[in-house]
């Protein structure tokens, strides 16, 4: 076995002058006559060393921002440990302290500093440098003044610099190197604050709670358009009538004020642009949480930086601190909770406990989409202990939102045809309205004019959809009365139920008489009820919610009435509207005795929603079904669906209508007969019409894939065979119905 070789030695100690050197530079230490030429020969006296400085690219990977690269054994011998802080000087600069962290891959003596974090005089050609311990305990800076040497920028970026600059060492004249948007900014230290001691000699920490303050001089002023919100001019009122109380010492020494506040609403409702509004206006400090940005991995370091932004605020009161999106901060606890989840929620809860007991000037304003994803815990008095909703704009409040963007915009739109629009965006909430302008103004743009006109908002109420309702929109198809065939009573019936209400309320309120709560169409199956549901709703304007029966059934408990509740409270936010059930027989059908399943259930739910403590205001029911004499008979009852409106299979004329519409969409002789096929049709649904001339269609390419057009003797051999499908006993169940209807 080879035997070890012996270990190199870095560094030696000359006899002669007691300083440490390199064992490589030991010759050129002897032929300098033990001279101290630290570029030639760098050595360690004193604790100190005395080397040459090396400008590099930026840190490894790992390596902290504000370290110093030495190597081990040069760090050994001047006492450093890794982290620790090390006083670096030169010649005609100011000093540095960054923290040692090793590194093997330089020479012994060599100092590494990254080149883009060096200013001033750290840039010029001189190598010379010394590195030595900091000394002395060094304070947590609690207050940092600072100013921009060689630039100036538009904005206030002290936030930028607080994280950017934690656990750096600074004192006054210090400068530190930031880059912004390509700028190399030199920022220099003017003044440092601590809780024990203020002296411009000492060197001080920075850390997340050290409050920067960057002088004005140094920032432009821009001059920005105040934000303007239309349409919530008294929720504004509402909360800063909550702050000003929580800031007013006198008013909270004799009761305790509410100093934290929940704005809930649906996505896209103006939440953020308020509480933009709010900061704005009050001119007072101000703080944000947002989850994503404190959540941490490592264990206790989110409770930490949650309770420095508190202490922030506490510090600059009266202040303001913005919970955005709390339900991804502190969520409802379940099975699936996890441990970190329920110490923050915790650690929130008390703090805002704490700004009680130190009766702080500090007010939250926390907002969610969904208050139910909260903890509970933090909806009770004394925490978020007032509740707000921002609510679906109605008519007024679009309107005002409406006025308030398009002032900002060149427009040609009358205060008549806002109006004609505002009650036309149904469900729109602020989101929406701004993307109605903004698409607007590109029609705008292709016709090539400079102002919006009232026909650009017009077609951009085509293309911009309530986002209020997206979860349950329906795309539907653009069919007219006049794809109906026949059927006229039927339709005025339906106008007068669903339409008269709407656009003549005030002749319903002049007669003290209430507009039907639901109608319900029943008939046999292929007579055309849903489209005619579908055409009730593109003629009227309506927001048109559409649900067949089985789609609100789950097999989660509990889930089921969930949906129906969610179903009416979003056809509530969107009113006026008509929500659309099919196959009603698979929701309202009988009750049986014995234990409530699922269906009697959703049943049960469904008649609360119907006449419920929640009234239903601008909602209309329209249910279709092949079965009425299945359906519960507690829904038809006055005040549920109160209308019933029979679709009995065509008539002659109405035969006649369908065949000629479908017809002249075909490409047919002149021997085909409408009249004739209409009376050899008797007992035809208006589906097996439409069958029938697709079949007619189908035999005429069977016989020639080259034909020109279908003739009557393509309809003759299908008539051969084609018979109707509605049984006479069908048609028995709804004439007993009918008569059992009028007798009760």
């Amino acid at each position: 076995m080879a035997p070890k070789q012996a270990k190199k030695t870095l560094w030696v100690v000359c006899e002669r002058c007691g300083c440490t050197i390199t064992s490589n530079d030991k010759n050129t230490h002897t032929e300098l006559n033990c001279g101290k030429d630290q570029l030639k020969c760098p050595y360690v006296e004193d604790g100190k060393l005395y080397s040459w400085l090396v400008r590099g690219a930026a840190s490894p990977d790992g390596v902290p921002k504000d370290a110093v690269l030495l190597h081990p054994s040069a760090g050994m011998l001047i006492g450093a440990v890794i982290g620790g802080a090390l006083e670096l000087s030169r010649d005609g600069a100011p000093k540095l302290v960054k923290r040692m962290w090793p590194s093997k891959n330089s020479a012994s003596a060599a100092v590494m500093l990254p080149a883009a974090d060096l200013s001033g005089a750290w840039c010029s050609d001189s190598k010379r440098i010394t590195v030595s311990v900091l000394r002395g305990e060094v304070q947590e800076a609690t207050f940092l003044s600072v100013k921009i040497k060689n630039h100036t920028i538009e904005n206030d970026i002290s936030d930028l610099l607080r994280h950017n600059f934690s656990n750096y060492f600074v004192r006054v004249r210090s400068v530190l190197v930031y880059y912004y948007f390509g700028k190399k900014l030199e920022i220099e230290v003017t003044d440092v604050k601590s809780i024990t001691e203020h002296s411009s000699d000492h060197w001080y920490v920075v850390n997340e709670s050290t409050i920067w303050s960057l002088e004005k001089d140094n920032v432009k002023k821009v001059n920005r358009k105040p934000i303007n919100l239309g349409g919530v001019d008294d929720i504004l009122d509402e909360i800063k009538t909550f702050i000003q109380i929580s800031f007013d010492l006198e008013l909270a020494a004799n009761f305790q004020p509410t100093r934290g506040l929940l704005l809930y609403g649906h996505s896209g409702i103006g939440k953020t642009a308020m509480c933009k509004y709010l900061i704005e206006n009050l001119n007072c400090y101000h703080v944000e949480i947002n989850g994503p940005a404190i959540f941490s991995k490592y264990f206790g370091e989110t409770e930490s930086t949650m309770k420095k932004i508190f202490s922030r605020a506490t510090q600059n009161e009266p202040s303001i601190v913005l919970v955005d999106e709390i339900e991804t901060i502190c969520p409802r606890r379940s099975t699936g909770s996890t441990e970190q989840e329920r110490r923050v929620t915790s650690a929130f809860v008390a703090l805002l406990d704490s700004l009680h007991e130190e009766n702080s000037r500090v007010f939250i304003i926390a907002t969610t989409r969904k208050p139910d994803a909260i903890d509970p815990m933090l909806r009770r008095f004394g925490r978020l202990d007032k509740e707000i909703e921002v609510p679906v704009p109605d008519r007024i409040r679009r309107k005002g939102i409406l006025y308030t963007i398009l002032s900002n915009l060149s427009h040609k739109v009358t205060s008549q045809e806002i109006d004609s629009i505002s009650d036309l965006a149904h469900g729109y909430v602020a989101a929406d309205l701004v993307n109605l302008c903004t698409q607007a103004s590109l029609k705008c743009i292709k016709r090539s004019s400079k102002a919006i006109q009232h026909e650009d908002l017009v077609a951009a109420l085509t293309i911009v959809r309530p986002s209020a309702m997206r979860e349950l929109l329906i795309e539907v198809p653009n069919v007219r009365w006049t794809d109906i065939g026949g059927q006229h009573n039927l339709k005025l019936k339906l106008r007068q139920a669903v339409e008269w209400p709407l656009r003549h309320a005030d002749s319903f309120k002049r007669l003290g008489i209430r507009p039907p709560s639901g109608v319900l169409l029943y008939g046999p199956p292929g007579c055309s009820k849903t489209m005619i549901a579908k055409a009730l709703a593109t003629e009227s304007g309506l927001n048109f919610l559409s649900i067949k029966g089985p789609e609100l059934f789950s097999k989660w408990v509990g889930e089921s009435e969930r949906a129906v509740r969610d179903l009416f409270m979003k056809a509530r936010q969107v009113a006026p509207s008509i929500i659309f059930f099919d196959e009603m027989d698979a929701i309202g059908g009988e009750r049986s005795a014995g234990e409530a399943g699922v269906h009697e259930r959703v049943l049960a739910q469904l008649l609360t929603e119907l006449d419920g403590v929640v009234p239903l205001n601008s909602v209309t029911i329209l249910a279709a079904t092949n079965r009425p004499d299945k359906i519960d008979r507690a829904l038809l009852r006055p005040g549920r669906l109160d209308r019933l409106i029979y679709v009995p299979l065509p008539d002659f004329e109405t035969r006649l209508q369908i065949l000629e519409l479908k017809l002249n969409k075909m490409s047919t002789t002149d021997d085909i007969n409408p009249h004739s096929l209409s009376a050899r049709t008797e007992g035809f649904s208006g589906a097996e019409l439409q069958a029938l001339c697709h079949e007619a269609a189908l035999q005429a390419l069977e016989k020639d894939l080259d034909c020109a057009a279908v003739t009557m003797e393509h309809f003759e051999l299908i008539l051969k065979d084609f018979k109707p499908r509605t049984p006479q006993s069908l048609i028995k169940v709804y004439e007993n119905f009918a008569l059992g209807q009028k007798s009760g």
